[in-house]
């Protein structure tokens, strides 16, 4: 695949990529994927050359700093925070993988099945693809590499075509570990990632993205009910503030989890519900959280990306375009209270927006919406705020702000959530926990620390 120049989505900046495959080479490399299927599961170098790719991962750190802020137009602390992600994903992986997804890859031990004795192994399914999202354009593609690779299954990553220079970069991070016999990392857009998806020798495919994306892989996968789809499809997800929470720290975690980003994380908090009683107070306390993530410099470049905005710019102008336009003219029941929903001077910088909605369960907040946005609602008892999060369609991840440990515990067990949280933003899950959401967030396969699983099958074998 050769090298090529391309420039940043958000700021023209020159960036090395790679060129697209073709149709015929992207079936030579799933076809030697393919043919190392069976040497892989068996081979028992697998950790040593995951631990390469942790070194490797940490030698390059610069680099992948700098690429995050250049290409995908993160700030300098965000950058700093995914490229550490990397080998830590690996680590994980390697303490827990075996323990949650023991691989049979040669004969059992002798006396292991005695008579009546019992076993659970996991069977590596073969070839994955991983398809990951622009918004955390290595961590997320990285941390489903990862388990594929660890439980012997050979991977076709595709990164989203929206950050060339950083596929190019894993691709030479998959390279210097040894890997890229067994990790083919493969540019390109929808049409590439549906001739992996469509060949033959595909097993499983994991993919990372929106809604849309979801149904799309679905559509394609009608005809191959035998095959494994494990999906993250985002989430609208709600903060409930309790009358005894500690206010000043709640509405500092709330405006962090809703425009940190440019509310470009898929647990992002779009919807906070607050007591009647003190919604105007909330409101001006949220308005003036909002003053710390306003955009930065009018003439965002890589330095002042990094340094002057703890927000940093949305990924290119046509999404922050169709982020922005439905804000324009709000239907009725919901108003805007802060920030401008236009384009300036710079085409990715993006107004943080503060909206008030009458009804949680308003139709104009059933719809994921991925940008810098926080809509605050009004309860009048704590069971109608509870309703309201259980009637969300997309329920990835929620919070609630309480001192009260009692009624935390009571209220986490009637959320129908992937993670619910206490006094901390719907954003930031750990990586060794599971990570997955409910309803139309997702199908039912968690990643994070389960992520292995979605890449192997389970046989019980009774003596």
């Amino acid at each position: 695949m050769p090298i090529l120049t391309s420039t940043s989505p958000w700021n023209g900046e020159p960036v090395a990529s790679i060129a697209a495959c073709t149709p015929a080479e992207i079936a030579a490399l799933m076809q030697g994927l393919s043919d190392q299927a069976a040497s892989w599961a068996g081979n028992r170098q697998r950790t040593e050359r995951l631990q390469a790719l942790a070194s490797a991962c940490e030698m390059r750190q610069a680099a992948i700093v700098d690429l995050l802020i250049r290409e995908a137009g993160k700030n300098r602390g965000d950058a700093e925070a995914e490229a550490a992600l990397l080998p830590k994903k690996i680590a994980l992986t390697l303490e827990h993988s075996e323990r949650r997804t023991p691989t049979a890859t040669g004969p059992l031990p002798a006396g292991a099945l005695s008579a009546g004795a019992t076993r659970v192994v996991w069977r590596p399914r073969g070839v994955a693809v991983v398809l990951g999202p622009y918004n955390f354009p290595l961590h997320l593609l990285h941390g489903l590499v990862v388990p594929a690779l660890a439980v012997g299954c050979p991977v076709a990553a595709k990164p989203s075509e929206r950050c060339p220079a950083l596929a190019l970069l894993y691709r030479e991070l998959i390279a210097a570990a040894g890997l890229d016999h067994v990790c083919a990392v493969i540019p390109g857009d929808a049409t590439v990632a549906a001739a992996l998806i469509d060949h033959p020798a595909t097993a499983t495919v994991a993919a990372v993205g929106s809604r849309a994306m979801a149904l799309a892989v679905q559509q394609r996968l009608l005809q191959r009910p035998e095959m494994v789809l494990a999906l993250e499809c985002g989430g609208i997800n709600y903060a409930l503030v309790r009358p005894d929470a500690d206010a000043e720290a709640a509405a500092t975690a709330i405006a962090d989890g809703a425009w940190r980003m440019a509310g470009q994380r898929c647990t992002a908090t779009r919807v906070v519900l607050v007591p009647a009683a003190h919604l105007d107070a909330w409101l001006l306390r949220l308005s003036r959280c909002r003053q710390h993530w306003l955009p930065g410099s009018t003439t965002l470049t890589a330095t002042s990306a990094a340094t002057s905005a703890a927000t940093g710019p949305m990924i290119d102008a046509h999404l922050r375009e169709q982020f922005q336009l439905p804000f324009r003219q709000l239907p009725d029941g919901l108003s805007l209270v802060a920030g401008k929903p236009e384009a300036g001077s710079n085409p990715c910088a993006c107004d943080p927006l503060l909206l008030r909605a009458d009804d949680a369960r308003h139709p104009f907040l059933r719809e994921e919406r991925f940008g810098p946005h926080l809509v605050v609602c009004p309860y009048p008892d704590e069971s109608a705020a509870i309703a309201a999060m259980q009637a969300n369609p997309y329920r990835l991840s929620c919070s609630i702000f309480t001192r009260d440990d009692a009624a935390f515990a009571g209220l986490a067990a009637q959320l129908h959530y992937g993670v619910v949280n206490r006094n901390r933003p719907t954003a930031g899950a750990r990586s060794d926990l599971p990570f997955g959401g409910c309803g139309l967030s997702g199908n039912g396969r968690p990643a994070g620390i389960a992520a292995a699983a979605i890449f192997a099958d389970e046989t019980a074998i009774w003596s």
